[in-house]
């Protein structure tokens, strides 16, 4: 027997510098559509690699990517959903993503003279837009208004050198896909 109206269809969108975005969306009689984005790269000899299962916003500049990604912070109870937290992560592919969020926080939280060890605890990345060459971040934190973090591609990169020196390689929980993650240390006051 077979069910008219079901299934999954998979469009992909270039961007630029080979990064693609590609779409599923899983079609159901019953439900409204589902749909999700993955980044991926094409390589230069036409090989593909995922960057990232679930991205969105992406912002490319030359050869490197912003965007947000979910990332499971926890395995899920059984019978329960995945729990994912939007991360903000960046890439020069092939290289591996670096999740840049803690360090977009902290030195955020740092100098506005916030409370760094609770601005990173209480933020969640809504997304990310290009304005006059340089990124907006929106973060939503529990216990203030939305707050908008404005990085110019100097900083962007200095935090990439610094995410990639002094991160670890890790392993999203839901799907396996490798990146870099820094835990942030503010400085101390002099």
């Amino acid at each position: 027997m077979s069910l008219t109206g079901c299934g999954s269809v998979r469009s992909v969108q270039p961007l630029v510098s080979g990064y693609e975005a590609v779409t599923y969306t899983q079609n159901s009689i019953s439900e409204p559509s589902a749909h999700q984005i993955s980044l991926q790269y094409r390589k230069p000899n036409g090989g593909l690699m995922m960057i990232w299962p679930s991205a969105g916003g992406t912002i490319v500049r030359n050869d490197v990517a912003v965007f947000v990604g979910d990332k499971a912070w926890k395995q899920p109870a059984f019978g329960e959903r995945w729990p994912m937290k939007p991360r903000l992560f960046v890439v020069r592919a092939p290289d591996l993503p670096l999740d840049i969020t803690d360090e977009v926080i902290g030195r955020w939280a740092q100098a506005s003279g916030k409370d760094v060890v609770k601005a990173l605890k209480a933020a969640t990345a809504l997304g990310s837009q290009l304005q006059n060459d340089k990124v907006n971040f929106d973060f939503e934190f529990f216990d203030q208004p939305e707050t908008t973090i404005t990085l110019d591609w100097n900083q962007i990169s200095d935090i990439m050198r610094e995410v990639k020196v002094k991160g670890v390689v890790r392993n999203d929980l839901r799907w396996g896909t490798s990146y870099i993650e820094k835990e942030f240390k503010p400085e101390v006051q002099k």
